[in-house]
């Protein structure tokens, strides 16, 4: 009994450290290519979002090109459900600083944020700042 408790434990904090995005200084380590005000401006609109939260909470939306769209969420994590899967509206936008930025009203919770992106294989990552310690946050983005 002890033994599986340990492992599901060791499972549990494995993934937790599997879903945390690399800080800048990993991901510059990798070559990636930051995007753009334009080559966002390419991208987002119409586009399909999976943003992975290292809180662990995984929320999915496309973009409308007016801006908008309606997200859904897992649950884990810290925004969202809080347990329990959810739903919300967002707004997107590219700001002057060739961020992505997005804003969701979840129920309790407001997700209010803007990234620079770069992309490293197949795989995006968006930084809040441009510091070698800066957490970043995982997203898949497809069409």
């Amino acid at each position: 009994m002890c033994r599986l408790a340990f492992s599901a434990t060791l499972f549990a904090v494995w993934s937790l450290a599997a879903a945390q995005a690399p800080n800048f200084t990993e991901i510059k380590a990798q070559n990636p290519v930051q995007l753009s005000a334009d080559d966002l401006k390419q991208l987002i609109p119409g586009a399909k979002v999976v943003s992975r939260t290292n809180a662990g909470s995984t929320r999915m939306w496309t973009n409308k090109p007016d801006g908008t769209f309606s997200a859904s969420s897992d649950g884990r994590g810290s925004t969202g459900g809080r347990g329990y899967s959810s739903s919300a509206e967002g707004t997107w936008r590219i700001d002057e600083q060739g961020r992505w930025c997005v804003k969701i009203q979840w129920t309790g919770a407001v997700d209010d944020w803007c990234r620079y992106m770069f992309k490293a294989g197949s795989k995006y990552y968006g930084y809040s700042q441009l510091k070698d310690n800066a957490v970043g946050s995982e997203f898949e983005i497809s069409h």
